[in-house]
């Protein structure tokens, strides 16, 4: 009997402080894991791999820079104002940009007038395709600059676009 009462008191005193601890331990460790993990997903993300990386020039879009060795001062053309909504889901974000066309000659300008509403489409379209972060960086600028050339040309025929220029680009 004397052995059994032994063992009964061994056995019931398996409790103790440090399943307290381990407790208190493993509760701290995951409020600290969960900390860290809200703080970075509250902090802005870093530029993509797509945003750091060049952008490759093929022969479709290269800016034609040097083709018509134009001695007089440049064409241009002013694209009116454009205001779109980003095609961001998370927010409501906007673009507001003014665009100034540049012609390599009169018969390119010509051209390009006639075209005009297909060019303010085109540029509606494309630009409301954008993400906010597609847009923020200056690649991302360039790259949509280049990528408005191409399909500008595209839909007008040859090569009349030289350049385009933002002479205002807001994005909210």
């Amino acid at each position: 009997m004397a052995d059994e009462e032994k063992e009964e008191k061994g056995k019931s005193s398996g409790g103790g402080l440090l399943p307290i601890i381990n407790l208190v331990l493993l509760l701290l460790v995951l409020a600290v894991g969960g900390f860290i993990a809200w703080k970075m997903m509250s902090i802005e993300q870093p530029a993509t791999d797509s945003d750091k990386q060049a952008v490759t020039q093929t022969e479709n879009t290269t800016i034609p820079e040097a083709e018509d060795e134009n001695s007089g001062p440049p064409i241009m053309i002013d694209i009116d104002d454009i205001t779109v909504n980003l095609a961001d889901t998370d927010e409501s974000r906007f673009l507001r940009a003014k665009i100034k066309l540049e012609v390599r000659n009169d018969d390119a300008k010509a051209k390009v007038t006639e075209n005009m509403v297909k060019v303010n489409d085109l540029i509606i379209t494309v630009l409301a395709s954008k993400k906010f972060s597609d847009i923020r960086t200056p690649q991302g600028k360039y790259a949509l600059k280049e990528d408005l050339v191409y399909r500008l040309n595209r839909i007008v025929g040859g090569k009349p676009i030289k350049n385009l220029y933002f002479t205002d680009f807001v994005s909210q």
